[in-house]
């Protein structure tokens, strides 16, 4: 179903939002209090207003009520955070994300109506240091409303030339194999089809099963 979104802060984490999320078919109205901000998402998006979000008549004039998802991406303005998020819960819209800062800053967003919220630094620092610790990581991907990982992985050397059934290979790796990459062609995979060198494994499981033979030498990250 197509959702309309209401994103407020268009700094970077407020026009990657934006984009990402007309890219997937929704609505969106997006808001800035600088011109020049407003001006450069607007034909990227439904509705973009120059306004100041603490200012509850413009927000309802410009429609905010009508959304069903409200972001807002302010980033350093705290108070305006704040201020902008109360004033969404008032118009009683479905989900509200906010931005913090802090971990007092997110209590307080939550006292005044956040549903969700979010911590982009926060979540950037502790991404890129699981990717430097564990690069393997880098092309897996979580499953929606599951813990599992999906991504690609080569076969470690214990794994060549054996099928999936001598290597039990979802008893031994606590992880399925959906489909084998080769070259150009893709292959949905038997008990019998034995692994081979330069195959690509598309592969789902958990994570804390699959690090123990995914980390390590090179050949055994992920591709």
């Amino acid at each position: 179903m197509k959702k309309t979104v209401l994103v407020i802060g268009l700094g970077r984490l407020g026009n990657a939002l934006c984009d990402k999320i007309v890219r997937l078919g929704h609505s969106v109205m997006a808001v800035d209090k600088t011109h020049s901000k407003v001006a450069e998402i607007a034909d990227v998006v439904d509705l973009a207003v120059q306004l100041d979000a603490t200012d509850e008549d413009a927000l309802r004039k410009m429609g905010a009520r009508n959304a069903d998802i409200a972001i807002v991406a302010i980033g350093e303005n705290l108070e305006a955070s704040v201020l902008t998020t109360s004033i969404l819960k008032d118009f009683e819209i479905p989900k509200i994300v906010a931005r913090a800062q802090t971990n007092l800053h997110a209590k307080i967003l939550i006292k005044v109506g956040a549903h969700k919220i979010v911590f982009p630094e926060k979540d950037t620092g502790e991404r890129l240091g699981e990717l430097l610790i564990r690069p393997w990581l880098s092309s897996f991907s979580s499953l929606p409303g599951s813990d599992l990982l999906v991504g690609s992985v080569k076969p470690i050397p214990e794994m060549l030339g054996k099928t999936l059934i001598e290597l039990d290979f979802r008893n031994t790796y606590n992880a399925v194999v959906l489909c084998i990459r080769r070259g150009e062609v893709t292959v949905l995979p038997k008990g019998d089809t034995p692994l081979q060198e330069g195959d690509s494994l598309v592969v789902a499981g958990k994570e804390e099963d699959m690090k123990t033979w995914l980390q390590g030498p090179d050949e055994m990250r992920g591709i």
